[in-house]
């Protein structure tokens, strides 16, 4: 009892966590009027929603769908549609987003996303019934996945391609997939993947009569799914359950079945449904209800495709059969046999040309055989004899031949061998000269280089705190005022002295944020927040590990260029400062209430020139939208 109160105070623990974060990213999604960002919020909206509310999510997604002035987005929205087309059992329209955001990738050079996007085309074959198929699409996306070390791809195509084997009854190759893919989920602590393959893989040792292993991963993932509080999840558990339990106990198989067809009409899948129909028919067979148990057959038989569907017909014949229909069960007798042939048919292919090859093999030699026994095995001998002939004759003109080329090619590889030799000299020579000049180009670019950090770090760290300075004796518009800021201004003078010491002794270029960059930056925000002028509110999403040292300083310059510029253009009384993560790429919203500036007839200063080479140099990419009389809204976004 206690511990299943855990398991639930965890489950609700994550369930508001996933609200909060949601409610979140709505309130920053009606406050801001950027269109790109928009389409960010809408998306990242629609994937938290894809293990909470389908639907929702799906309302999400196409919105973001809706701006297409970025490809990359654009691809990204189309795949997560995709996934909930493909969660809804509407296949085709799975397929259809799947492609153009895979088109897209392409299109961009992203190999690595177009192979991503084949992992779901491949689980829409195994869907379908196409075993043939899914192995080559998921085979090939492994193949891309193990050359670059990418671990969880590849486990993920290992987990359909298990699927595939188990649908062709190869259930040793299914269990070697399954678990393959599950010790590297279980190593990179991927959850909601361990979800699929625990019960994937307790699925396929209960086929291959290993019900004990079945029932502990059943066990294993049931567990985990109440922690993580996934409904979809325990809706395909229940229903392993329900099978596991058919031979033994029907009336627990039933309870679990329909526990099964509750969640998943709740949660409006459709994937699946068919199989616990399917299983749930078998369970009224079993107790000889046979109308109840055809009724559930009918509606699973609308649905299902591939090898189970043979299972299907086979419950059908049996459950007609019971009831004297001998005609109905006569005839899905033959779908079954029919269908279960056409699965088969490349095994039955491969027999039947071993056979062949066999039999045309034997006809040849009793011809031979006849031959002889008929006196023309001189007749046979000549042909024999005529063609060996022909062949020495042309193995030898194309010995002569060889031989003859092979010393022309000699000599003429030698002739341009010496060519080469000389070139080589010549642009050893040449080489030597470009050295000694690019020696002393490299010493000056390096003193420029030096000169352009020093000028880069007095504005980017200094102009800050000057900014600062500026903002508190503004604020002292009398003595009392002066006197409570005098603490604060002595503090900031001192920091500031002892920055242009450390930049004299070179010791601040590279300096560390050892708080870290949000903790940095709100310290800096509540430093000028204090002067009464400016209030600046730090907001952290969803931002938790810690980023590499040297790109954390590169960023936190840029803040503080951009926390200057507020300060000394804008006339702002607010700004927010909004952290958040998607895919290993950081994205940064500085946003203030301020004058705005008109982006085409402003000059480029220092400050944005600094902003333009630092984003540069840690390959990230940023967007000013900016108006007169309507504020200033700056994204940046920096790969992680």
């Amino acid at each position: 009892m206690r511990l299943i109160l855990i398991i639930c105070l965890f489950s609700t623990s994550l369930l508001w966590s996933q609200t909060k974060k949601a409610d979140s990213l709505k309130s920053v999604l009606e406050t801001t009027s950027n269109p790109y960002l928009k389409a960010i919020l809408n998306l990242q909206l629609a994937e938290l929603h894809e293990r909470i509310d389908l639907v929702k999510g799906k309302e999400f997604a196409h919105k973001a769908f809706n701006y297409k002035e970025n490809d990359t987005l654009l691809a990204k929205t189309g795949n997560q549609i995709g996934r909930f087309h493909f969660f809804t059992g509407e296949l085709d329209s799975a397929t259809t987003y799947f492609k153009n955001a895979a088109t897209i990738y392409s299109k961009l050079k992203d190999e690595k996303h177009a192979a991503i996007i084949k992992i779901s085309l491949g689980a829409i074959q195994l869907r379908q019934g196409d075993y043939n198929s899914t192995i080559k699409t998921l085979t090939e996306s492994a193949s891309y996945f193990e050359k670059y070390s990418d671990n969880l791809n590849a486990a993920k195509c290992y987990l359909n391609i298990a699927s595939a084997f188990a649908e062709l009854e190869i259930y040793t190759k299914a269990i070697e997939y399954s678990i393959k893919a599950n010790t590297i989920f279980e190593g990179l602590n991927a959850t909601q993947l361990q979800l699929i393959a625990l019960p994937n893989l307790a699925t396929q040792y209960y086929k291959n009569g290993d019900t004990v292993n079945a029932l502990i991963y059943n066990t294993k993932a049931e567990n985990l799914a109440l922690k993580a509080n996934d409904k979809r999840s325990l809706s395909i558990i229940y229903n392993n359950l329900g099978d596991l339990f058919l031979e033994k106990d029907t009336e627990k198989a039933k309870k679990y079945l329909e526990k099964t067809l509750q969640l998943k009409n709740k949660l409006n899948l459709k994937s699946g449904v068919e199989v616990a129909q399917n299983n749930l028919g078998y369970a009224y067979l079993k107790n000889k209800e046979y109308a109840t148990a055809i009724s559930y057959f009918k509606k699973a038989e609308k649905r299902i495709k591939g090898k189970q569907l043979v299972s299907i017909y086979n419950n059908l014949s049996e459950a007609y059969s019971k009831t004297g229909q001998l005609q109905n069960a006569l005839e899905y007798a033959k779908k079954s046999s029919k269908l279960n042939d056409s699965i088969l048919n490349v095994e039955n292919q491969k027999g039947f040309l071993e056979i062949q090859t066999k039999y045309e093999t034997e006809k040849k030699e009793n011809e031979i055989l006849k031959l002889q026994a008929e006196n023309l095995e001189v007749n046979y001998k000549r042909k024999k004899n005529l063609y060996l002939f022909t062949w020495a004759l042309l193995a030898l003109s194309l010995a002569i031949f060889s031989i003859y080329f092979l010393q022309k090619n000699a000599k003429r590889k030698r002739i341009i061998m010496q060519q080469d030799l000389k070139i080589k000299e010549q642009a050893f020579n040449q080489s030597l000269k470009a050295k000694e000049l690019e020696g002393i180009d490299n010493i000056l670019e390096a003193q420029e280089k030096e000169r352009s950090k020093m000028a880069a770090e007095l504005h980017d760290n200094l102009g800050s705190k000057v900014a600062t300075l500026k903002l508190l004796l503004e604020s002292s518009d009398n003595r009392d005022d002066f006197l409570n800021n005098y603490s604060k201004l002595k503090d900031l003078i001192g920091d500031t002295y002892n920055e242009i010491r450390n930049i004299s002794k070179n010791k601040n270029f590279g300096a560390q944020i050892s708080s870290g960059l949000i903790h940095s930056t709100k310290a800096i925000a509540a430093q000028i927040s204090d002067t009464k002028k400016l209030n600046i509110e730090v907001i952290n999403i969803d931002v938790e590990k810690r980023i590499e040292n040297n790109i954390e300083i590169q960023i936190f310059r840029i803040i503080q260029e951009l926390i200057t510029n507020i300060t000394k253009h804008s006339k702002a009384s607010e700004a927010t400062i909004q952290f958040s993560e998607d895919e290993n790429v950081l994205n940064i919203i500085v946003e203030d209430n301020g004058c705005g500036f008109d982006m085409n007839s402003s000059k480029s200063g220092i400050g944005l020139s600094n902003i333009e080479k630092r984003i540069e140099k840690i390959n990230g990419e940023f967007v000013i939208d900016t108006s007169k009389g309507n504020g200033t809204t700056v994204i940046l976004n920096i790969p992680l």
